[in-house]
């Protein structure tokens, strides 16, 4: 199955009617951070020639090919090997096959900057699946030689002790090699053409600009037109999602799962129990989302001269912000992670420089909107983002996406062994939200006039409510896809709608039916691209806000922070967090993250009661 480190921050779609931003480009300014938004102009940047480099990976394509299908036949011999040898070479062979799951890295980086750059290179893309098929393959052949391993011989292993241990452990739900190529040739390729028979039913729906129309009768038919879309399409949509669930459901239990939900909680080392406290803590707080809710539409509703919105209206009101050049959102970043210390700083600081061949902000004629970080054992790491256009939500998610880079590069300079640079993909994300947080707040802080604070506000408070609310929405709606008792039928429209608006009814400010039910699940593409993510965004959120607090009262912030990001995944999650002072089933998160979310939103609401008056 897929390999993930990075996160979705670019593709995770929320609202289906946002309203079309400048489609900007960049320029390569210079300004200090203490003025970015002080002296923006409203003139739209110039594009640029931000492209990660071609030779940053492999000389030529052709290098590439000859080197990855080398590659591929060591590692199909090794297979075979691990079988047979005995302990006394294990520890040699098992080098050997972090050698190789090292260059299927560097291969796999390559050809997802392919598929980033031309959507349509179907030969990129079907060589990527080949590369983590083989590293699939190779890393069950691995588990399978660590079982046999007798418990009295593990701590001989030295390095892979660590890993022989959680072979053991995971040794009931383990798919042979053959098994494993299996699925990589028919389950993976299943699910694959489920998701981009998605991916293309949703580009033929589209959007429609008289949805962001100052006239509220043109408005609104657009938006019941686009509804009505979404309703004739929800039928075939459902169908897909319904198949995903049930051979993800199937899969798992053939592992010895009862349900894929189980496969993933268990996996990302979260149990049912933690799982319904979490939820029920977030689930209390939601007068707080509600009351947020109810300022953005009393606000929206006051600045287009309705007596009520939609919640598809809701992104009109916000207040508009010029757009920043990539020396801006640089400047910004940079001074917003300063808490994270000089060295993740100057890291960052070579990420985002253009002329280091590690930066793609253009992309080709066919080119993903999405933002993801490029990640190599052994080579440079980069940023892909085809979306951005200057604004402070695509700032936002350079800082996110660079931050998964910049944790890769920390691991890889730590020189820790390959498979404790893999972990629960919560971690990762807190770690990438915790740095929007930074950014959205300094960005507030540093704002020069009331409308670029309360812009930079409205996006701080869109983010946090996005990372727990929603998310804890998701999380619950998700749940019940894979959970649902349903004897031998498969999920229909009906029961999907059903499911989905009993999962957003405890924390919506509107009635259900307006926030839009089908078209609400169909628009969450990782439901399709990525079965049973959305968990991680719950999680990411309260491990987010606790370094939050940590940051500003911990005064060694910085040296444990990195500390704690070298190391990889040495550990269980708990004891990782640990190290921060963090526990996850500690009420006391949510709360905080909710207190957040209301601190504020007081301040939003303060600077809307004062529009109108003199500005300061």
């Amino acid at each position: 199955m897929k390999h993930h480190l990075e996160g979705h921050a670019a593709w995770r779609i929320t609202n289906p009617f946002t309203v079309p931003l400048l489609l900007a480009a960049l320029a390569l300014g210079t300004c200090s951070a203490e003025v970015v938004f002080a002296q923006q102009t409203t003139q739209t940047p110039v594009p640029s020639a931000a492209h990660i480099s071609p030779t940053l990976y492999f000389s030529s394509p052709s290098e590439e090919l000859a080197s990855r299908n080398a590659l591929h036949a060591r590692a199909t011999g090794l297979v075979r090997d691990l079988a047979d040898v005995g302990f006394a070479a294990l520890p040699g062979i098992l080098k050997v096959s972090d050698q190789i799951l090292i260059g299927l890295q560097r291969h796999s980086a390559y050809l997802k900057v392919r598929s980033l750059e031309d959507t349509e290179d179907h030969v990129a893309k079907d060589a990527e699946d080949a590369v983590e098929t083989d590293q699939s393959v190779l890393e069950a052949a691995i588990q399978s030689r660590l079982r046999l391993v007798p418990k009295d011989q593990v701590a001989a292993l030295g390095p892979y002790a660590l890993l022989a241990q959680e072979a053991t452990e995971e040794a009931a739900h383990a798919f042979s090699p053959d098994t494993e190529r299996y699925r990589g040739i028919v389950t993976a390729s299943l699910e694959e053409d489920i998701q981009n028979t998605y991916d293309r039913l949703v580009e033929t729906l589209g959007s429609s600009k008289e949805a962001s129309s100052t006239d509220q009768d043109v408005r609104r038919a657009a938006i019941n037109h686009q509804n009505d879309i979404y309703d004739q399409a929800a039928p075939r949509t459902a169908a897909l999602l319904g198949s995903l669930v049930d051979i993800e459901n199937r899969d798992a239990v053939a592992q010895g799962y009862e349900n894929a939900a189980d496969r993933k909680y268990q996996s990302l080392g979260l149990s049912t129990k933690l799982i319904d406290q979490t939820l029920s803590a977030v689930e209390a707080e939601a007068p707080i989302y509600r009351r947020y809710q109810q300022v953005l539409a009393e606000h929206t509703a006051q600045k287009l001269g309705v007596a009520s919105v939609l919640p598809a209206e809701l992104e009109l009101g916000y207040t508009s912000s010029p757009p920043m050049s990539l020396a801006q959102s640089r400047d910004l970043i940079l001074d917003a992670l300063q808490p994270l210390g000089k060295d993740y700083t100057s890291r960052f600081a070579q990420l985002l420089d253009p002329a280091n061949g590690r930066l793609d902000l253009a992309g080709g004629q066919h080119r993903s909107r999405s933002g993801t970080s490029i990640s190599a054992y052994d080579a440079p790491v980069a940023l892909y983002f085809g979306g951005y256009d200057g604004s402070l939500r695509s700032t936002s998610t350079l800082a996110h996406e660079g931050g998964h880079a910049i944790h890769r590069e920390l691991m890889n300079a730590g020189g820790i062994p390959i498979y404790e640079r893999e972990g629960p993909h919560y971690l990762n994300e807190g770690f990438a939200i915790f740095n929007e947080l930074l950014v959205l707040d300094r960005a507030s802080q540093l704002a020069g006039t009331r409308a670029e604070r309360e812009s930079a506000l409205e996006r701080l408070l869109a983010k946090i409510s996005l990372e727990l609310f929603i998310s804890a929405e998701e999380t619950e709606f998700e749940r019940s896809l894979y959970t649902e008792p349903r004897g031998d039928a498969l999920l229909d429209r009906a029961r999907i709608d059903a499911l989905f608006a009993g999962s957003i009814r405890p924390y919506e400010y509107w009635p259900a039916e307006e926030v839009g039910i089908s078209h609400g699940w169909m628009r969450k593409t990782l439901l399709f691209d990525d079965p049973l993510y959305l968990v991680n965004y719950l999680y990411a959120a309260v491990v987010a806000v606790a370094l939050y607090d940590r940051a500003h009262t911990d005064p060694d912030f910085a040296s444990k922070y990195e500390d704690l990001l070298r190391r990889g995944f040495d550990a269980e999650p708990q004891s990782i967090l640990a190290r921060m002072g963090i526990r996850l089933d500690d009420p006391s998160l949510v709360k905080a993250a909710a207190r957040l979310l209301q601190t504020k939103t007081d301040e939003l609401q303060q600077l809307y009661a004062a529009e109108g008056q003199p500005s300061r």
